[in-house]
């Protein structure tokens, strides 16, 4: 659309310029104002009073030129450093131990033990135990028992019973039972049942659902990356090597010669006086060869890496997000209900019962009771009892106690015991201990010790740096073309005629 007025106005202004004479050659500057004094004043002081701009819109196309950060990879050899164990030959002196015995005279006391047994007299005092035999008198009161019999006389009634038979007249009254049949007549109440069909109307309210669509309007937050350029700062390590001075001791051994002084012992000697003496004598000096160790001091150069920590900077891309609010419309269905009121029948049935008198007619049977005078005789016996008196005679036992006197004799023991001294004799065992005086012989390890060259061979720790590969990844830009529309704004001189404007 703005190209085809941009069109439209440049043709409007090509055909003012071609009908008033303009110049072609105008300047830009003066927006086609230099043409008026180039042309002839007559024709336009008459014809064209007034000089309007309009603007031109045009539209080309630019080329814009946008950075790309792209990650790239590239690899770098990176110094790494390893450990390595390197064997290593180096000269031993190890020790040998030889033991050889060697005989040594000395004198030791054994001790000797004898035993005698000597007499020891003591008193002791030996119970003799005597049994006496005795006898206790104790007089007792025995009971004597004698039996006698009495007579006892007593009279005693002895019953005399008697039967006789008689009668006994009495009158009673018999009933005597006649029935006969009597109607009763009586009113019952009969239950008639009616069904009636009948209608009830009731009113319901029925829902109804109705959907609209409405409009609701929600703000989103959209998300706008950008990657912008960060230096990051990092540290690596950076080996260093130094020599250091390390003093190893190199010693060795050899052999000397030692003079060790004898022992001294203790000997007999003849004295002046002919008796025999101890006497302490020191035996003569040995030499022995003996292994001393001489210490020797060698330095050496060793070799240190260290890591120095160097610190370096990167660029790193980073990006970072931000939100912009965005409006949104979403049509939201809204379901409404409404309650319509609807009228409804429902058919039931009623039961009704009425009653209704009957009469009816019973026989019902009447029983009616007379009473007849009777007149009857029982027999029954009347048994009489007499007492007739009769005189007993009992012979009845009387036992009778007595009291004797008895003396009794119960013998019993009585034991004695007293106490006589008596003399004992016993042995007891004596033990003396006397030292006497041995000599004995003993073999004596002596331990002597020898050096001997050997080559043993260790694992010495080496650092070896090695060059490895490593892959890493770097940020990129790159510069990326692109065609944008522009859109320029030009201000173009129109003539309009005085009789334009005019009107």
């Amino acid at each position: 659309m703005m190209s085809g007025i941009a069109k439209l106005v440049r043709t409007i202004a090509a055909g003012a310029l071609l009908a008033f004479g303009l110049s072609a050659t105008a300047s830009a500057t003066y927006c086609g104002g230099a043409s008026f004094r180039c042309g002839p004043p007559p024709v336009v002081a008459t014809q064209c009073d007034t000089v309007a701009l309009r603007p031109t819109y045009t539209t080309t196309m630019r080329t814009v030129f946008e950075t790309v950060y792209e990650n790239q990879p590239y690899s770098v050899m990176e110094t790494r450093f390893r450990t390595v164990l390197q064997p290593q030959s180096y000269t031993v002196q190890r020790p040998v131990y030889q033991t050889s015995y060697v005989p040594r005279t000395y004198t030791v006391c054994r001790p000797v033990y004898q035993t005698a047994y000597v007499p020891r007299r003591y008193t002791v005092c030996r119970p003799v135990y005597q049994t006496q035999k005795m006898e206790w008198r104790y007089t007792v009161c025995r009971p004597v028992y004698s039996t006698s019999f009495v007579q006892r006389r007593y009279t005693v009634c002895r019953p005399v019973y008697q039967t006789q038979k008689m009668e006994r007249r009495y009158t009673v009254r018999r009933p005597v039972y006649s029935t006969s049949f009597v109607q009763r007549r009586y009113t019952v109440c009969r239950p008639v049942y009616q069904t009636q069909k009948m209608e009830r109307r009731y009113t319901v309210m029925r829902p109804t659902y109705q959907t609209n669509y409405v409009e609701r309007r929600y703000t989103v937050s959209r998300p706008v990356v950008q990657t912008s350029m960060v230096e990051q700062p990092y540290t690596v390590c950076r080996p260093v090597t130094t020599m250091r001075e390390e003093l190893v001791e190199c010693g060795y051994f050899e052999t000397r010669t030692v003079q060790i002084p004898g022992p001294v012992v203790q000997r007999m000697a003849v004295d002046s006086c002919g008796g025999c003496a101890p006497v302490t004598v020191q035996c003569a000096p040995r030499t022995v060869c003996q292994r001393v160790y001489v210490p020797r001091t060698v330095a050496r150069q060793v070799a240190e890496t260290r890591y120095v920590s160097q610190t370096m900077s990167r660029q790193v891309p980073v990006q970072t997000c931000s939100f912009v609010n965005e409006e949104k419309v979403e049509r939201v269905p809204v379901v409404s209900c409404q309650m319509v009121a609807e009228e409804r029948v429902q058919p039931y049935e009623v039961r009704t019962c009425s009653m209704v008198n009957e009469e009816k007619v019973e026989n019902v049977p009447v029983t009616t009771c007379s009473v007849v005078r009777e007149e009857r005789v029982q027999p029954y016996e009347v048994r009489t009892c007499s007492m007739v008196r009769e005189e007993k005679v009992e012979n009845v036992p009387v036992t009778t106690c007595s009291m004797v006197r008895e003396e009794r004799v119960e013998p019993y023991e009585v034991r004695t015991c007293s106490m006589v001294r008596e003399e004992k004799v016993e042995n007891v065992p004596v033990t003396t201990c006397s030292m006497v005086r041995e000599q004995r012989t003993e073999q004596v390890p002596v331990r002597t010790c020898s050096m001997v060259q050997e080559t043993a061979v260790r694992q010495v720790p080496v650092c070896v740096a090695e060059k490895v590969p490593v892959t890493l990844t770097r940020c990129v830009a790159r510069q990326v073309a692109r065609q944008v529309p522009v859109t320029t704004c030009t201000m173009v001189p129109v003539a309009v005629p005085a009789c334009m404007t005019c009107q």
